[in-house]
């Protein structure tokens, strides 16, 4: 599926990039939102953690490749974190992880699919309530390699690392922008060391 996703942007991009003159930057980016980041996110869940870190990388590259589009940037620039920032872009990485723990919020609120009851369970911390306990799901005991990359282990795993503010966020929406600017910080923390 990643190799699919890999050529799929490549041959889209490489489009995109003869008509490059014709483009503003907010054309760029709405045409790469619109025509190519649904391949980064179909089904990703499903996919994206089962992967060795030679395609991951090849999936970054693809992407870093769409914000040099979007920015008019030379093949050689070293993408940083302002330009993710700048176009209002996760990394691949990053936007997975999003895609899961917004998925998890909606279980919280109740506005998921009724399938994800049989995926995610609350844990019980017997009635005591800490700033560690707020909304936290059990992780499930596994031992195979595919059962530690499934998404009812991963999913959990991530949201409990989560700060309470972001999880108690209004709304889908804010959760996902409050998560949005805590993964951007990270990346800053990360850049500056």
């Amino acid at each position: 599926m990643a190799l699919h996703v890999i050529n799929k942007v490549n041959t889209r991009l490489k489009f995109l990039f003869r008509q490059i003159k014709f483009l503003t930057k907010d054309l760029c980016r709405l045409l790469c939102n619109a025509l190519i980041q649904p391949f980064f996110d179909y089904a990703c869940s499903a996919w994206y953690f089962n992967l060795n870190q030679n395609i991951k990388k090849r999936l970054q590259s693809a992407q870093n490749k769409c914000i040099r589009f979007c920015l008019k940037l030379g093949n050689k620039i070293s993408i940083k974190t302002i330009d993710f920032e700048t176009i209002n872009w996760l990394n691949v990485h990053d936007r997975y992880i999003q895609m899961i723990a917004s998925s998890v919020f909606s279980f919280f609120e109740k506005c998921g699919p009724k399938y994800m009851g049989e995926i995610y369970f609350p844990a019980d911390h017997e009635g005591i309530s800490t700033r560690f306990s707020f909304k936290k799901l059990k992780i499930p005991p596994r031992k195979t390699t595919m059962g530690l990359r499934s998404l009812s282990y991963m999913a959990p795993s991530y949201w409990n690392r989560l700060p309470s503010s972001i999880k108690s966020s209004k709304s889908l929406n804010s959760f996902k922008h409050n998560l949005k600017l805590h993964f951007f910080s990270e990346m800053k923390k990360k850049e500056n060391n």
